[in-house]
């Protein structure tokens, strides 16, 4: 199982606007969901949302003291 995250940036802010729980590895699953748009997505071999976005915080955030997360889907905020 994985969990595909898409969102957006803001400047050194990641929202997370979508949540989505796949097969591993199912390619066309993930390019129906984005269908072409322009937008930040990852997809992460974890069991749930949460491991999902605490990865993306540490992935893609962390590196960057003055960014962030925001979980606009369950409201989850990752460890700092």
């Amino acid at each position: 199982m994985s969990v595909l995250l898409i969102g957006d940036w803001d400047g050194p802010v990641l929202t997370i606007t979508e949540s989505y729980t796949l097969a591993d590895g199912d390619q066309t699953a993930v390019d129906e969901l984005l269908d072409g748009r322009d937008v930040w997505a990852y997809e992460f071999l974890v069991d749930s949302h949460e491991e999902a976005v605490q990865r993306a915080y540490d992935q893609e955030v962390g590196p960057d003291p003055r960014g962030d997360l925001v979980d606009d889907v369950d409201g989850y905020e990752p460890t700092r």
